[in-house]
């Protein structure tokens, strides 16, 4: 009969094809075969579908969860399904055991972005062994896109969905910290998540925890990345803890053969991981409760590492203020630092606000002062106002830091007493146990593994098999499709260094899994896209108008993801362990918006951690090499810091290969490694020597990610030598520069003094609040509002290396009077003159802009508007910007970005 039309069953097996005609008669089946026999059949034993649902479209057909290969039409005879294979084989299976899937490459949109990528690949090159077309071979085999798969909704623009199964309470066999913790759990918990990883944050650890809980939910997962060093960090790593048999470290074609060649016949010795299930359940109980207790202490761990950074900037700005308040004319008062800084602090600004209305201290605020904060001696109201609050400047800063130390000591004795590092390495002990004894448990009796040929790479049947022995797969970003069987998807692809993966072979990786975890940092540097292909890729993007996610030339595998998928969750890894705090202090203000914790502590031991060398005025470079500063080096670099006789690691970057080509040949046999700032990405030496070589910094040497990445190299000493040009005093490498000046307390020759940041922000908090409590006075209003301005605006990221501070006195900012006149000095050197507003450079302190907001009521008489004029001038002669912003104007907003972009660029 017809097999397109029907299907008989007798006694469960088909035999459609062989029967002639068919009837049911007198209660039986009388059925005759094509060869002539006729038979009688019990009614039960016989089940005759007809006119099925025919599916020849293109459908990838899962048999319990196994692809079918060659399959080419589908004949469903609910509760049966009938497959026709392109060989002639033709098999029923239960309904309950087949799953159809669909193409996404039948969705237009999906498929005109495809065609896209795999127009891309044709004008891109793989920097490989691999001829240059690869990647277009790779997306001529790729005919099928599954809609579970990452690639699906990347191409779909489809909103990545929560994993809706519950998931187990994570592991952490390799140690954790609070951001690592959160950045697994939410790897495991969703269909994509990103993983943001500074320099030195513990990328790589948070990498094998994932990877470890991936394998113990039972599931497979691929490490991409587009070089083999980051692949190797990890198998390095599993090696190290004799879990390395899990993975199969293939890519490239050398590497595929090499591990087949090479593969292990036996399993490692595990009876010593092997564990009783109910000492098993009884370390995990053990394990969840030390995993909540040590989490506690983590957030005491980072509170103290919060509280040494504000310790050492408060320090280091303390001693700028001994600076400028160089003689203390007030007698010490015994009582007053008996108070807390937060009660001087608001003495000073009671004090300074009864001092704007009244000539001399009433009777009313010396009781006031007495039973508040306890001066019992009035003549300290002799004083005059500005000898009493640069006092009370003084005590707050004298305070503050006995305060801060005292809670470092509280905190430092409370982990000590905690057992912190003991505890943290038994709960991590405890955790490699239970994964240990979980491989232990699944590898059974067994001793001797199962060998496998390359074949088990693209037949399904073996690849099964093989995930199930290796189901950890290490592969570059471009060949992982090479490393999988058709229409087999793993759980989770972890694509690290993504912001140097392009969108092209991410995509191929992406195709690959039903999870991916993004992992990469957008301030180090991305993917190189020539000149040439920037123009002939943005040709075709423009012509086709894609969303702006899926520009080559601009995105990033990562930046590709997260501009498309602005909901997704990201975690920045915050705790730094790698660098000096001021050498990582620096890429945390400039380009992570202080957001990291750093870790690693300034214990005293380390003198210079920041060294500047600037070179003499003149044009020294020549092209892309700098012999001065290479004589610089060789002549005073080194044995001014012992380079030579240092047991140190060394590193003499630069942005330029010329001038690295020469140094090479200068250092010779010296045990000195000399690359480009590119090349020295993912790496690190205890000292590092930055040639920048430019006279006048240039767009390729100002780029913030080639700085970023230069500065994270170093661990204990960063050298950098620049050229004498204040040109480049307003660039990326400038703000190095004079952060260097700053933090190593140089003395530079200026007229005005540096902000005294963290005083005046702490003054600024006070003073808001009380603004924002007297909502009837309109002065306090219009500050109010403006002071939403300047935070909204400075919070975008082009201006987040700016703060601001309100009310600092014209007194503290101009350090040489020279260029004022009597008057103008009487009104500066005035206590009470303040800025409204004064907006600064959080690397150097530097001014950068004076606000004054000028209410139409108080800025209208004559008096006012002699002051303001008076104050433009002075600020005006110290070269100091102002801007003066009026409560009956609008567009605060834009005014006022403009005017940094015209300060800052």
């Amino acid at each position: 009969m017809d097999i397109e039309k029907h299907l008989i069953l007798l006694k469960g097996e088909d035999k459609t094809e062989a029967i002639s005609s068919c009837a049911f008669k007198d209660g039986k089946w009388k059925i005759r075969f094509e060869n002539g026999k006729n038979y009688e059949y019990h009614e039960s034993n016989v089940l005759w579908l007809k006119d099925p649902t025919v599916n020849r479209q293109n459908v990838v057909v899962f048999h319990n969860g196994k692809p079918l290969s060659g399959v080419e039409s589908i004949h469903i005879f609910s509760p049966y399904i009938r497959i026709c294979y392109g060989s002639g084989y033709k098999k029923v299976y239960s309904e309950k055991e087949i799953r159809m899937e669909q193409n996404s490459l039948s969705t237009p949109s999906v498929q005109g972005l495809f065609s896209y990528l795999h127009q891309l690949a044709g004008m891109v090159s793989v920097k490989d062994e691999e001829d240059s077309s690869f990647l277009s071979k790779q997306y001529k085999k790729l005919n099928h896109i599954s809609p579970d798969s990452i690639l699906s909704k990347y191409l779909a623009l489809a909103t990545p969905k929560d994993v809706s199964e519950d998931q187990p309470l994570p592991v952490f066999p390799f140690g954790f910290n609070l951001s690592q913790q959160t950045a697994t759990e939410r790897a495991l918990s969703q269909q994509i998540s990103v993983i943001e990883g500074p320099p030195g944050t513990g990328k790589t650890q948070t990498i094998l925890n994932i990877i470890a809980n991936i394998i113990m939910n039972g599931k497979t997962v691929a490490v991409v990345s587009n070089n083999n060093a980051a692949t190797a960090n990890v198998m390095e790593k599993l090696q190290k803890y004799g879990t390395d048999y899990l993975a199969a470290y293939l890519g490239n074609k050398v590497n595929k053969e090499r591990f087949f060649s090479e593969q292990s016949k036996e399993y490692p010795d595990m009876s010593l991981w092997r564990m009783d299930p109910n000492v098993f359940s009884s370390l995990q109980e053990q394990t969840k409760a030390n995993g909540a207790k040590l989490k506690e202490m983590l957030k005491f761990r980072n509170n103290l590492a919060a509280l040494r950074q504000e310790l050492s900037a408060l320090s280091l700005e303390s001693k700028y203020f001994h600076e400028y308040y160089y003689q203390e004319v007030v007698a010490p008062y015994r009582s007053l630092s008996r108070n807390s800084s937060s009660k001087v602090l608001a003495l000073w600004l009671d004090y300074q606000k009864m001092a704007l209305t009244h000539n001399g201290t009433p009777l009313k605020y010396k009781l006031k002062y007495l039973f508040s904060h306890g001066i019992t001696s009035f003549s300290f109201f002799k004083n005059s106002n500005e000898d009493i609050i640069m006092f009370l400047q003084r005590m707050y800063y004298v305070l503050k830091l006995k305060e801060l130390e005292s809670e470092i000591s509280t905190l430092t004795r409370k982990l000590e007493q905690y057992r912190f590092e003991e505890s943290m390495k038994e709960y991590s002990a405890d955790c490699m146990k239970l994964f240990k004894a979980y491989l232990a448990e699944k590898a059974g009796d067994r001793q001797q593994r199962q060998i496998f040929t390359q074949d088990a790479l693209w037949k399904g049947t073996e690849f099964d098999s093989f995930s199930k022995e290796y189901p950890l797969i290490l592969s570059t970003t471009h060949s992982l499709r090479s490393c999988i069987a058709e229409n087999v998807l793993f759980d989770y692809v972890i694509m690290d260094e993504a912001s140097q993966v392009d969108i092209v072979t991410g995509s191929l990786a992406m195709a690959c899994a039903r999870n991916a975890v993004i992992v990469g940092d957008l301030q180090q540097l991305p993917n190189v896209v020539p000149t040439e292909v920037a123009q002939e890729t943005d040709r075709l993007f423009y012509s086709e108008g894609f969303h702006r996610a899926f520009r080559y030339s601009e995105h990033s595998m990562l930046s590709s993801i997260t501009t498309l998928f602005e909901g997704i969750p990201k975690t920045l890894l915050r705790e730094h362990y790698r660098c000096h705090p001021k050498i990582i202090g620096f890429c945390n203000q400039k380009f992570y918006n202080n957001q990291l914790i750093l870790m690693s502590e300034d214990d005293g031991q380390e003198q210079d951690a920041l060294v500047l060398y600037k070179l003499a005025e003149g044009n020294h470079a020549r092209g892309n090499y700098n012999q001065r500063e290479i004589d610089v080096i060789m002549k005073e670099v080194f044995p001014e810091q012992n380079i030579a006789g240092t047991q140190q690691s060394v590193g003499i970057i630069s942005p330029y290969r010329l001038q690295v080509e020469k140094l090479q040949k200068v250092t010779g046999d010296l045990m000195v490694e000399v690359d480009t700032v590119h090349k020295f990405q993912g790496r690190e030496k205890d000292i590092v020597i930055l040639s920048t070589v430019v006279n006048e910094v240039n767009d390729f040497v100002n780029n913030p990610n080639l700085i970023n990445v230069a500065v994270s190299r170093a661990v204990h000493k960063l050298i950098v030598i620049v050229s004498n040009n204040e040109k480049n005093q307003n660039s990326n490498l400038g703000e190095l520069e004079r952060y260097i000046n700053y933090n190593n307390f140089a003395i530079i020759p200026s007229e005005i003094y540096s902000v005294f940041d963290l005083l005046y922000s702490r003054y600024s908090e006070k003073l808001l609040a009380i603004m924002k409590s007297v909502k009837q006075v309109s002065a306090y209003k219009s500050e109010n509002l403006m002071h939403y301005v300047i935070e909204k605006v400075l919070s975008e990221p082009e201006f987040r290396n700016l703060g601001f501070v309100m009310h600092q006195p014209l007194k503290m900012l101009i350090r040489n009077l020279d260029r004022l006149s009597e008057a103008e000095k009487r009104y500066a050197m005035n206590i009470l003159t303040h800025t409204d507003f004064l907006i600064f450079n959080k690397l150097d302190k530097k001014p950068v802009l004076v606000i004054e907001v000028d209410g139409y009521k108080y800025h209208s008489g004559d008096v006012q508007k002699e002051r303001d004029k008076m104050k433009d001038d002075i600020l005006g002669k110290y070269g100091i910007p102002i801007a003066r912003f009026r409560t009956d104007e609008s567009e605060e907003e834009s005014r006022l970005r403009r005017k940094l972009h015209e300060l800052v660029g």
